[in-house]
């Protein structure tokens, strides 16, 4: 079972020679391709890990007894117009068992075979399979399944096998992976009769509210286990994630978020998908988080319609400021944020008046402390929004507004199209 684990360690490319000589002078010059690979010291673990680590323990809904009021205004929600939706509860029946019954039909298990490359002493650079288990949630009845992407290692697998609500097991295909928001979407093809979850809407819980999280760790003794709890917090940061990005505006919930349960359902008193359970810490109990079900529609959608999702483009080439500093030796102003190196030109950053040096503090609601948590910030526009940025240049702020266009950094960019800082 993968975890967070609060005592990680910094590991970093040495990309030294790339950043020590850098002045803040502005001339063009051809782009010389730079990538630093940071891990924090906090390091986070996801859930869905190789098989053969602990399963946890799975609380059947049966045996959870939650003083929550059933109300007839939160049951008829739910019923949407499709009446085999509606969640039923009678006076004989809890909420959690309701919700379960509910949502059971559409979380499915995923089984992939990882590869894995690795140093050894001996033998170089050797690749390794190791299997890994997962859940997802069934988005529509052509096969669309969401999951995490560390479920399906970012796309890295040699198989992949989806389990469905009767047992039977098809084979599964990875249409779209980022690991950054730890998002993935799986593809299968089969006759079984699908269920497609309800999705609700994230924005409108609350602490206190109640969670239920289902997840699969692939075994038949295991198979579709719920647990249940309240939402403990919102919007929380988590940090940097091994094997994942910078993730931010999480629900925190105190539901039991054990190993297989990655890419499974957190649901509502009503049965609707509020988030996707992807972390917990391990150095506490009652510390699981999900990723809001709100941040991953504009994904969901434009992959139904389209079969992929293209993300806005800011048109930037940049580094982490705590890894300039270092590697500068120099003080920038700022304990965090991205320094910019290149701005393309006619990008929506160049339009917008971001400038080679500028530190950007903020995109949108999102405090950038490094790329990854910049790549979240964007990622939540679509194409024709506008989002509010924050610089520092020079030592003081700038606030900027940048529109997304249809925008797509060529290959074969040359000196003449890159504004740039030596």
């Amino acid at each position: 079972m993968g975890t967070i684990d609060m005592k990680g360690e910094n590991k970093m490319e040495d990309q030294k020679n790339d950043l020590q000589n850098f002045e803040y002078t502005y001339k063009k010059k051809k782009r010389e391709k730079g990538k630093v690979s940071v891990i924090l010291a906090l390091v986070l673990s996801l859930i869905g890990g190789a098989v053969g680590g602990s399963l946890g323990y799975f609380a059947a809904a049966e045996n959870f007894k939650y003083k929550y009021q059933v109300t007839e205004q939160n049951i008829q929600s739910a019923a949407a117009k499709d009446e085999s939706k509606k969640l039923v509860v009678n006076t004989s029946t809890s909420p959690v068992s309701a919700v379960a019954k509910k949502a059971m039909p559409s979380i499915v298990g995923i089984t992939t075979t990882m590869i894995e490359e690795k140093d050894t002493m001996f033998f170089g650079r050797v690749t390794q399979e190791i299997p890994a288990t997962g859940s997802g949630i069934i988005l529509n009845k052509e096969g669309y399944i969401l999951t995490n992407a560390h479920v399906v290692n970012d796309g890295k697998v040699t198989d992949c096998k989806v389990m469905l609500d009767d047992g039977t097991y098809v084979d599964g295909k990875v249409v779209w992976t980022d690991r950054t928001l730890d998002v993935a979407i799986v593809k299968v093809k089969t006759d079984h009769e699908l269920v497609p979850a309800s999705l609700g809407d994230s924005d409108k819980i609350s602490i206190g509210d109640l969670a239920v999280a289902i997840g699969n760790p692939i075994d038949p003794a295991f198979q579709r286990s719920v647990t249940s709890g309240v939402i403990s917090g919102l919007n929380r940061v988590v940090g940097q994630v091994s094997g994942g990005g910078y993730m931010t505006g999480l629900i925190q919930t105190d539901a039991a978020i054990n190993g297989g349960n990655s890419g499974g359902a957190l649901l509502n008193a009503n049965g609707e998908v509020i988030g996707m359970n992807t972390v917990k810490v391990s150095t506490a109990e009652g510390l699981g988080f999900s990723i809001p079900i709100n941040s991953i529609k504009p994904i969901i959608k434009e992959v139904l319609e389209t079969g992929t999702y293209k993300p806005p483009v800011l048109g930037i080439d940049q580094y982490d400021v705590e890894d300039a500093q270092r590697f500068m030796r120099k003080d920038l102003g700022a304990e965090k944020g991205v320094l910019v190196i290149n701005v393309y030109k006619d990008s929506p950053a160049h339009k917008g008046g971001i400038k080679p040096g500028d530190i950007i503090t903020k995109a949108g609601d999102v405090d950038v402390v490094n790329t990854d948590s910049l790549k979240t910030a964007v990622y939540k526009a679509k194409i024709g929004d506008t989002m509010k940025f924050k610089v520092l240049r020079d030592g003081k702020e700038v606030e900027l507004e940048i529109k997304f266009e249809e925008y797509q950094i060529s290959k074969d960019q040359n000196k003449d199209q890159v504004f740039t800082i030596k």
